[in-house]
């Protein structure tokens, strides 16, 4: 019997050291689920998702409760567990929140998102006219410029676009000057690593 003891004791120590590696596994993995819960709340709120993500909610809220009532928790194991559902608690805190929100009509990104849709339309049908179809050209000729620029360099580059627009305004007004009558094109050129506006100047009547 005295023989068979120590064996035993070992035995139970590498069992309860492999329950401890289920658990930690088993964190891994609710934490994930928490971050994609998290996600998918986010997407319902600002209108991506057309329902809350219930079924993923009921399963987290579900495997937190039965891991806290898990045995053979270690220290470090008990408290990663607790900051993950504190995590989860605050988080849940917010979403019946806006949950809340949402069905009295008073939460505020869906009011931004009425508004958004109000200056939307507004703008689709000021890109009907001259002046929105000029505005709409520019802002491609800019988005183009950068990412032009971007490629070239490898980096991310802060352009302020009302900067854009003056040199791009002052540019057309020097060439009006000395062409009245002519139609302007811009275009973006790459020519030995360095990104430029090409301006063309076509006078009325003239073949493309």
């Amino acid at each position: 019997m005295a023989e068979t003891l120590p064996k035993d004791r070992a035995g139970l120590k590498a069992k309860d050291a492999e329950q401890r590696r289920d658990l930690r596994a088993e964190l891994d993995a609710i934490e994930a689920r928490l971050a994609e819960l998290k996600m998918q709340y986010e997407q319902y709120f600002s209108g991506v998702l057309p329902l809350p993500p219930d079924r993923l909610h009921t399963e987290v809220k579900r495997t937190l409760r039965n891991l806290m009532k898990a045995p053979f928790r270690n220290s470090a194991i008990n408290y990663r567990l607790r900051a993950i559902d504190g995590r989860y608690q605050t988080f849940n805190t917010y979403w019946q929140r806006v949950l809340k929100q949402r069905e009295e009509g008073t939460y505020s990104r869906d009011l931004f998102k009425a508004a958004l849709r109000e200056k939307q339309s507004f703008e689709e049908a000021r890109s009907q006219t001259a002046v929105g179809a000029a505005e709409k050209g520019l802002h491609t000729l800019f988005n183009s410029y950068r990412t032009a620029l971007e490629k070239q360099t490898g980096k991310k580059h802060n352009l302020d676009y009302e900067s854009f627009e003056k040199s791009v305004l002052q540019r057309a007004k020097d060439y009006r000057q000395k062409n009245p009558e002519a139609k302007l094109s811009f275009k973006v050129v790459v020519k030995e690593g360095k990104v430029s506006l090409q301006v063309k100047a076509k006078k009325s009547g003239e073949n493309k």
